[in-house]
């Protein structure tokens, strides 16, 4: 395996590294890119986004190894992607239908963990500003004039022609179906106008990036300059108060008070969210009344229905069957597409990913697992979205990489290659 260059002098010094940023930027945008262009009247389907995403992270696994090849902190990525695809196989050779779903969802992980670890941080911080900047610019355009935004990017027509999205017939300018506000649903009351959705044409997928974007600023919060500290808040705040969205306010200021809590708990220990908050959930509504919802209660009984109506060979194989009915339900989905096989590689690879040995390693693997797994237990698969997922990643490739621990003299005997020479421990004296 390849050691990289050292990150003191920055090894944005390749030409490829200027443009690098660049992929997960379009990763996140390219929905709204191309929503642009059917609106002009280009032709549109289903088929050209599938192979825009195979292209995204073809991108992302190939430039990474042609970059460096294959690196020592690629094999935790390496394992996780051969158990899924493992799994996806045997799944589809017993239940007669490719499971492509999950394998899917990894390789964006896979590739943009491994993308993030040939990064260095000018290079972290140009991806953000590239992503913040365009969604901000949209968003402003949605909320000043509605109806502008709506003719620029027609996104329930998008929507429509390349996922297969109803038409809302309530709304006669062309919005995506979920952006309509309704009476009694959470409101912050600063924003009269439609759930706002930028860049990302619908509700959920610019919650999940203001959300990213939240685990970003309380991980390098310290480290930002302050003009980017100013427009990656601003595109939050903008976010939160216009879109409306209950799990960003939610999180917000968890993640706030994680930022001075998240150094002091013990490492790893986030491993313990999903086992503890799926049990209570099992114990509570094995004794109170099941009530369904668009609230986070309901979420959370959406969640516990899924689950408990899955058999033996559904948790443990995976249910194909069933994935179009986990769209309300993270666990759900992740058992039905990859089986408890998966979801537990899933789960140690969310824990190990980020070697927790600084605070701000410590910062970045608490966040990111608070968002995830809270966001399974009441949410749905956004978390696994083009549209976000490429950047927590990529965050995260990054802090596996700049803080992986020191090589020992006996490992560098044994023929290990360290990744810099300040890897090395105790070499000297």
């Amino acid at each position: 395996m390849k050691s990289a260059p050292a990150r003191d002098g920055g090894s944005g010094t390749r030409p490829m590294d200027l443009w690098l940023p660049l992929i997960p930027a379009f990763a996140i945008s390219y929905n709204g890119l191309f929503a642009a262009a059917a609106a002009a009247g280009a032709p549109m389907n289903n088929g050209i986004v599938v192979a825009t995403e195979i292209l995204i992270i073809a991108l992302a696994i190939g430039l990474s190894l042609y970059r460096d090849g294959v690196r020592r902190e690629d094999t935790p990525s390496i394992l996780f992607l051969g158990t899924i695809v493992g799994v996806a196989l045997a799944g589809s050779i017993l239940f007669e239908r490719p499971m492509i779903e999950g394998v899917r969802n990894v390789l964006i992980i896979v590739g943009f963990t491994m993308l993030g670890s040939r990064f260095d941080e000018p290079m972290l911080r140009r991806a953000f500003v590239l992503s913040c900047a365009v969604a901000l610019g949209v968003l402003l355009i949605e909320i000043s004039n509605v109806e502008t935004y709506a003719s620029i990017f027609r996104p329930a027509d998008y929507l429509s022609k390349t996922r297969g999205y109803v038409v809302n017939e309530f709304d006669d300018i062309g919005l995506a179906a979920g952006t309509v506000q309704y009476e009694g649903r959470f409101s912050f009351g600063m924003y009269s106008g439609p759930r706002t959705s930028s860049i990302f044409l619908e509700q959920v997928g610019i919650n999940c990036f203001s959300i990213v974007s939240m685990v970003y600023l309380c991980t390098m919060w310290p480290r930002l300059p302050i003009l980017q500290r100013i427009l990656t808040l601003a595109t939050v705040i903008l976010i939160v108060v216009t879109n409306n969205a209950r799990m960003s306010a939610i999180l917000a200021p968890l993640f706030l008070i994680g930022y001075f809590v998240f150094p002091r708990l013990p490492r790893y220990w986030a491993a313990l969210i999903p086992p503890l908050s799926l049990a209570a959930t099992f114990i509570i509504f094995a004794f109170a009344r099941v009530r369904y919802g668009d609230d986070l209660i309901g979420r959370i009984a959406t969640t516990y229905r899924v689950l408990n109506n899955m058999s033996a060979g559904d948790l443990i194989l995976g249910a194909p069957a069933l994935i179009a009915r986990t769209g309300d339900t993270g666990y759900g989905f992740v058992i039905a597409s990859m089986g408890l096989i998966g979801a537990i590689a899933y789960w140690a690879y969310l824990t190990i990913v980020v070697p927790q040995s600084s605070p701000i390693a410590r910062r970045a693997a608490w966040a990111a697992s608070v968002y995830i797994y809270i966001w399974l237990l009441i949410g749905g698969t956004g978390t696994f979205s083009m549209k976000s997922a490429p950047l927590l990643w990529l965050l995260l490739g990054y802090m596996r990489a700049t803080h992986m621990p020191p090589v020992s003299v006996k490992r560098l005997k044994a023929g290990f290659a360290p990744r810099r020479p300040d890897m090395l421990r105790g070499a000297t004296g």
